[in-house]
């Protein structure tokens, strides 16, 4: 969203003008504001593009979104672009849904915006897309864990992947993809070795540092390379299992994707 002085997907720009109603049914005609409702994780992506169609800014959102059932919603999330990272937001406003599970995001609080709100799997899962003014978004998330989240959440061997950008100065240089097997402990402390491929060739590095995870079932880690290269990540945990959604960044890279118990 877009941060006070200025969230990898392919993202679809849909234009604001367009009715709600014109969209097709897609959940069987049973929806209303009340489908969404309670606290669900939140991953989104934008991307800003300049002329001629580079990307001249990017960002890359987690967090925790928040739907009372009736009308409003609250976003609470990490944010990282191309020129700060781990900046913390809360984003407000209001939410309906249609009959046919299609229904509108307005932003008010934090960020203005109008995006269109899907909701489907019976309330569980939703996403959004649209624009803020700054970038093209899109973004998704699904219902949290009932029970509270500790560090023993987080133990065992989980895979990974997801895509994001390399950075040069602040400036976008490239596309990523990268993909891996981490290891948390249970007890705050984490390895994983992951592979991330730009342009054609692949690099690996082994990485290990701690984590906290707080009740809410959001986990930050700071994890060092064997070239002392620190890196930073925030994760929401989507499920009882520990699966989770991911962002990491540092001043040359940030990705994002998501993971699940091996």
């Amino acid at each position: 969203m877009k941060r006070p002085n200025v969230l990898p997907a392919a993202l679809l720009a849909i234009p604001l003008a367009v009715p709600v109603f014109a969209q097709p049914q897609i959940g069987g005609g049973t929806c209303s504001s009340a489908t969404l409702n309670g606290a669900y994780s939140f991953l989104l992506a934008g991307r800003a593009i300049g002329s001629p169609a580079s990307f001249s800014a990017i960002e890359q959102g987690i967090g925790v979104a928040t739907f009372d059932g009736l009308s409003s919603v609250t976003f609470n999330l990490t944010t990282n672009t191309n020129k700060t990272t781990g900046t913390p937001q809360t984003l407000q406003g209001t939410y309906s849904i249609q009959a046919n599970c299609v229904g509108t995001i307005n932003l008010t609080s934090g960020d203005t915006g109008t995006f269109i709100l899907g909701a489907y799997d019976q309330g569980v899962d939703y996403f959004f897309t649209g624009q803020d003014g700054t970038y093209s978004i899109t973004g998704s998330g699904n219902t949290l864990p009932t029970t509270a989240c500790s560090n023993s959440t987080f133990n065992g061997t989980y895979s990974f992947n997801g895509n994001g950008y390399q950075l040069s100065s602040g400036t976008v240089s490239t596309a990523n993809e990268i993909s891996g097997l981490a290891n948390f402990d249970g007890a705050g402390n984490i390895t994983a070795n992951w592979y991330v491929s730009v342009k054609g060739s692949t690099a690996s590095a082994s990485v290990k540092g701690t984590y906290t995870v707080a009740s809410g079932c959001t986990a930050t880690a700071t994890v060092v390379d064997g070239s002392n290269n620190s890196y930073s990540l925030v994760f929401t945990i989507t499920d009882a299992s520990g699966n989770f959604s991911f962002t990491g960044a540092n001043p040359t890279i940030l990705f994002s994707g998501s993971g699940r118990v091996e």
